[in-house]
């Protein structure tokens, strides 16, 4: 039987949260679940299938390194890493934004995805067959949007990262690189943007007031379906 570990961050709600219900049902797949929190069905449904591992990606030391992912997919046929952890925060003008808030934007949205991209590379076993690195990024990191300084330069860095690993690996054709827009749904990041003060507020508003934001396990559901499932 083939074994199948999928690496997730920022697992306790939202898009991460679906996207782990859409791996965990499958016999074939562990699912090792990176957060600082998780929820209660994922606390009592941990076990061998379902490996919580608790860290803050805004501090790297507490990121699982090399040495213990070796050890986590040593038996690994395929492994699929999901950055989908981030931050909005801070939304504001430059000069008036928060100096620790700052620098957590650009930990948890741009540093942690280029660590744990460089630590899970180096730990793959000869075994891995197939490898999808997949950053979830956004519109915003080809637009500007007002007060959207910090959001919007970490993701594009990031897809600029992600952009020099596909080409790295353009003639490996075991390992995959997808950054994907998943587009607006309604998770805990959209009430973070609500409540925020900016000139396209309203926008966020108008979507949320008239029901437009779509549930993140039909998103979820989509991402596997168009971006996981290598084609044919």
């Amino acid at each position: 039987m083939l074994v199948r570990y999928v690496v997730i961050t920022g697992v306790s709600r939202g898009l991460g949260e679906a996207l782990v219900n859409q791996f965990e049902t499958d016999p074939e797949t562990v699912v090792v679940a990176l957060g600082r929190t998780f929820s209660d069905a994922q606390r009592i449904a941990a076990g061998p299938r379902l490996i919580l591992r608790h860290c803050d990606l805004a501090e790297p030391a507490s990121m699982p390194h090399a040495a213990e992912l070796s050890e986590t997919l040593a038996d690994a046929d395929e492994v699929i890493l999901i950055h989908n952890a981030a931050v909005v925060d801070p939304i504001g003008r430059i000069g008036d934004l928060a100096v620790d808030d700052l620098a957590t934007a650009v930990a948890v949205n741009l540093t942690a995805p280029i660590l744990l991209t460089n630590s899970l590379l180096a730990a793959l076993p000869d075994t891995a067959r197939e490898v999808l690195v997949m950053f979830v990024s956004s519109g915003a990191a080809h637009r500007i949007i007002d007060g959207w300084s910090a959001y919007s330069a970490t993701k594009r860095g990031a897809e600029e990262f992600f952009a020099h690993l596909a080409e790295q690996y353009a003639d490996d054709p075991r390992v995959r690189v997808e950054v994907v827009n998943p587009g607006v749904m309604d998770t805990g990041m959209q009430e973070t943007i609500r409540s925020a003060d900016f000139a396209g507020r309203q926008r966020f508003l108008d979507l949320f007031e008239n029901d437009e934001l779509p549930d993140p396990s039909a998103v979820a559901a989509r991402l596997v379906e168009e971006h996981v499932t290598r084609p044919a």
